[in-house]
């Protein structure tokens, strides 16, 4: 089968399209095929040789939606043939095997590129929002709001009933209000620009930007332990680091069906075939993103 992989660290020009081996299910786990993965911020870092450092060769991606083809030993709760979201690590190639907690039911109805944003894009946004308990009577901030996670973590602070403001660049402030949160660009001058628009202060700051918004947030007065980020900047300004560790199943599914339901909007940025899995890549460092980049596979 193909598998997207890299023998050294840097650019997305070290991605290759490997023929390995197909995975066979072990004791407790599935062979999927997969149909869809989607791409995120942390594959860049780690495929750089930032930390976390991935022994070399490694593969890329962290989350997919398939269909099971096998099952192994004492694997119970899924069906040849079931449609599944699930994660992992390294997971973009045309089959993964992953065990039964790392996987949930997909809907039908969902597409597939939608399903495979939901295991680190949208897991992610909910256990940040969840972790702050925001309320009507806060202000929150959300840096890069149109983005993979901000997307959502943005609508899901709105729905909270708080008062919602999202960095962006310009081009996507439209979207935003749209989605009820007020825009603010980034750049030189951000704390200034959020002190005149939240004069009296910012409660919540959900940070998926890194140094330029936990800067700003401190500046503005904002409680060190009000303010979550997944940038990895946690312990250099000493704010909460929040972020999904594996597959919350309830939780995944939930918001699989609140995607169906239309309740939580999906925004794909694009969409590549595996074959440009670099260029999707590229897309992705580009940044100033307003949703996803996914690949179709299969």
């Amino acid at each position: 089968m193909i598998a997207a992989r890299y023998r050294r660290y840097g650019g997305p020009e070290v991605i290759d399209l490997a023929d390995v081996p197909r995975p066979a299910p072990g004791d407790g786990e599935y062979q999927i095929e997969l149909r869809a993965a989607a791409l995120n911020p942390a594959d860049v870092k780690v495929r750089r040789g930032a930390t976390p450092v991935a022994p070399l060769p490694s593969g890329i991606g962290r989350e997919f939606a398939g269909v099971i083809i096998a099952a192994g030993p004492r694997a119970e709760r899924y069906r040849v043939g079931d449609e599944v979201i699930g994660t992992g690590e390294w997971v973009i190639a045309e089959q993964v095997t992953a065990p039964e907690h790392l996987l949930a039911a997909k809907p039908a109805d969902l597409p597939w590129t939608w399903a495979a944003s939901i295991p680190v894009a949208v897991q992610t946004a909910a256990v940040a929002v969840e972790s702050q308990h925001p309320g009507r009577d806060d202000t929150v901030l959300v840096s890069a709001a149109a983005g993979g996670v901000g997307f959502f973590a943005s609508q899901l602070a709105v729905r909270s009933g708080a008062r919602v403001i999202g960095t962006s660049s310009e081009r996507n402030h439209e979207l935003l209000r749209d989605l009820g949160v007020e825009p603010v660009t980034y750049g030189t001058g951000l704390a200034a620009r959020l002190r005149e628009m939240a004069p009296s202060g910012i409660d919540i700051v959900l940070d998926h930007q890194g140094r330029e918004t936990i800067e700003a947030a401190l500046e503005l007065g904002v409680a060190r332990d009000r303010i979550n980020t997944i940038s990895g900047y946690d312990s250099w300004f000493a704010v909460k680091y929040v972020g999904r560790k594996g597959l919350d199943r309830d939780l995944v599914e939930k918001l699989a069906a609140e995607l169906v339901a239309g309740s939580l909007r999906m925004r794909i940025e694009a969409e590549y075939p595996l074959a440009r899995i670099a260029d999707a890549y590229r897309h992705l460092e580009r940044g100033h993103l307003a949703g996803k980049i996914v690949l179709s596979i299969g």
